[in-house]
This record gives C-alpha cells, sequence and structure tokens, in this order.
C-alpha cells in the first residue's frame, strides 16, 4: 500500500476544496491541519469556512468540513454524511 504523509494528504485535500468550492459557494475555506487526524487507511482533514468562524452561524458552515484523503493514492472525498467517520473508514479499511 502506497503510504500519503500528512503534508500529502493537506495538499490533497486543498486542491479538493479548491475545486469543489470554486463555482461560488460563497464561503471563504479554512483548513484546519492542526484538527486533522489519521486513520490507518486515510488522512481526515478538517477545514470550515472563515464565514461560520467568524459569526458561529452553522447556516455559514459547510455541511460537511472533512475531507478523506485514501493512503493508496484514490482520490479524495467527503465521507457520507449517514455515518460516523471513524464507521465509514473502518469500512473502507475492510474493502466494504
Amino acid at each position: 500500500m502506497m503510504s500519503v504523509s500528512r503534508m500529502e494528504a493537506h495538499a490533497s485535500a486543498r486542491r479538493f476544496l479548491g475545486q469543489t468550492f470554486s463555482g461560488g459557494s460563497g464561503w471563504t475555506v479554512v483548513m484546519q491541519p492542526e484538527l486533522s487526524f489519521e486513520h490507518d487507511f486515510a488522512w481526515c482533514v478538517r477545514f470550515d469556512s472563515q464565514e461560520h468562524l467568524d459569526t458561529g452561524n452553522r447556516a455559514l458552515a459547510p455541511f460537511t468540513r472533512v475531507v478523506v484523503v485514501p493512503k493508496n493514492g484514490e482520490a479524495p472525498h467527503f465521507p457520507p454524511t449517514h455515518l460516523p467517520v471513524a464507521a465509514y473508514l473502518d469500512q473502507l479499511a475492510a474493502g466494504d
């Protein structure tokens, strides 16, 4: 299995978010590397919107505020919202 460093995961997540929110979401994306965490299968990179951080207004926050960056080189993506992130990562690691 290929390995992705924390720094590579953050860079990959930043590119993914730049592409995802480039179409006028109205948010200023702020990376939160200090809240990122590592799982055996992937890095989970946290982010938020500056507008939410400034006001505390949840309506100004992205619905999902974590990007999953698989360590095997697969594309970064948002986790499904119907599962806790840890459960989703365990499913990915198991091949489900």
